[in-house]
């Protein structure tokens, strides 16, 4: 059976996915057997046990991916705000932006 990338689940598949190898962990099966059952990797596997036998099954859900709302910008709000409104009230000409012009790369010659 192929590995599955436990990175391209959505978190509830992820879960389940995590349950599902803790039903086989207590049934005794070892980590290379619910690997070959599953589809997962070894580390997806064994990840799931030791979050399992640190926290319990509140431990297994995932934590949410990706970066969080406001994350990593380089405007404040306020300025998000005027460039916006900005764009919103002005055509691109008058914001000197030449690829909303007609007057591009592509003009017919």
């Amino acid at each position: 059976m192929r590995e599955n990338d436990a990175r391209t689940q959505s978190v509830a598949e992820l879960h389940e996915r995590r349950k599902q190898v803790i039903r086989l962990h207590k049934k005794q099966y070892g980590v290379m057997q619910i690997v070959e059952l599953t589809g997962l990797s070894w580390p997806a596997v064994r990840t799931a046990i030791d979050l399992y036998e640190a926290g319990g099954m509140a431990a297994l859900k995932p934590k949410p991916r990706g970066k969080r709302s406001g994350e990593g910008r380089v405007l404040t709000p306020d300025q998000e705000a005027h460039i916006q409104k900005l764009i919103v009230e002005k055509r691109p000409e008058q914001l000197k932006m030449d690829f909303g012009c007609g007057r591009g790369r592509l003009s017919a010659s």
